[in-house]
């Protein structure tokens, strides 16, 4: 079952945020303190959301954070998806029913998408079987 948190719960959940997203989200220990301090902002503000999956024993399995924000500055908002962390696989069947929950949240939101960026091999996998569809590559040199 998935699960919106509301911001009261943060604090509940905030050890398992920080783990997740800074794996997820390949944060270098250097850049974390200022990473998690802007998270926790945006999450106990409700800028940002933060969905957790849990077993039918109340067993955190999996967290996603996402926000909404408008991309191209057209005015129509879009569902950013920021990080998305399982601690336990999950069968395709359950993806789908559960990103059903995440749709319906964007729909409710009048999201117009849901986007995300990853470079992990079963991520992308996940998202072709859900219907996602490759619109960019990002390409990055330090300096």
């Amino acid at each position: 079952m998935i699960i919106k948190l509301i911001p009261q719960q943060i604090p509940h959940f905030w050890e398992a945020i920080k783990h997740a997203t800074t794996q997820a989200d390949e944060i270098d220990p250097v850049d974390r303190p200022a990473y998690l301090n802007k998270l926790l902002h945006s999450l106990l503000n409700d800028k940002s959301q933060c969905f957790v999956r849990l077993s039918s024993k109340k067993v955190l399995l999996g967290l996603m954070i996402t926000k909404i924000v408008d991309r191209n500055q057209s005015g129509q908002t879009e569902l950013h998806i920021q990080s998305l962390y399982s601690w336990k696989a999950a069968d395709d069947d359950s993806w789908r029913k559960e990103f059903a929950f995440i749709r319906d949240f964007a729909q409710h939101e009048k999201c117009k998408s849901i986007f995300f960026e990853s470079r992990h091999p079963r991520i992308q996998e996940l998202s072709k079987m859900l219907g996602f569809k490759e619109i960019t590559r990002v390409f990055s040199l330090g300096v």
